[in-house]
């Protein structure tokens, strides 16, 4: 994706970072392991995450630790655009907004949906997309499995059967 076009809708890292901790943490930062307040910062990952190391269970975690987000390849603010995108949007125009695989976005509003069905009451509005479904109509395909399958193709016949019926007058 060119700069250009990541300056229209793309969040900033930073915003999404401030967003996803007052979500995750609220005003105090607490450790994902032991939930203690004794927490200390510790640099940044790779991501630009906040590293943080806790004082009571000696770990380390960042923001992005124990999340959907922390482990795919695609940005952070990328992820934002995708949550937020997929509820109006079809997952094959995010794909081409923010060039990406199809397959690779795909996964990932999967994943965000499945983490989004643990939650009691939700409420869909709008515009919903939903992957097709197809209804049988029969039962033509369906195996029985007391019958052995129906024989297929021509019967031989016997010789003398074969060149009466072939046999032109």
């Amino acid at each position: 994706m060119d700069e250009e076009s990541a300056d229209v809708f793309l969040p900033s890292r930073e915003r999404c970072f401030e967003r996803l901790r007052l979500a995750r943490f609220g005003e105090t930062v607490t450790c994902v392991h032991c939930g203690s307040d004794e927490v200390v910062k510790r640099g940044t990952t790779g991501k630009d995450a906040q590293q943080y190391w806790c004082k009571d269970c000696e770990t380390y975690f960042n923001d992005l630790t124990d999340t959907i987000f922390g482990q795919h390849r695609f940005e952070l603010e990328e992820m934002f655009y995708i949550v937020k995108e997929m509820r109006s949007e079809l997952t094959a125009q995010i794909a081409r907004d923010l060039d990406r695989d199809y397959e690779a976005v795909l996964d990932f509003v999967h994943e965000v949906q499945k983490a989004s069905g643990d939650i009691d009451e939700f409420e869909l509005s709008e515009v919903c997309e939903a992957d097709e479904v197809y209804v049988t109509a029969g039962e033509k395909g369906l195996e029985d499995e007391d019958e052995s399958p129906r024989e297929r193709g021509l019967k031989k016949r016997d010789a003398e059967t074969s060149r009466e019926t072939n046999h032109q007058s």
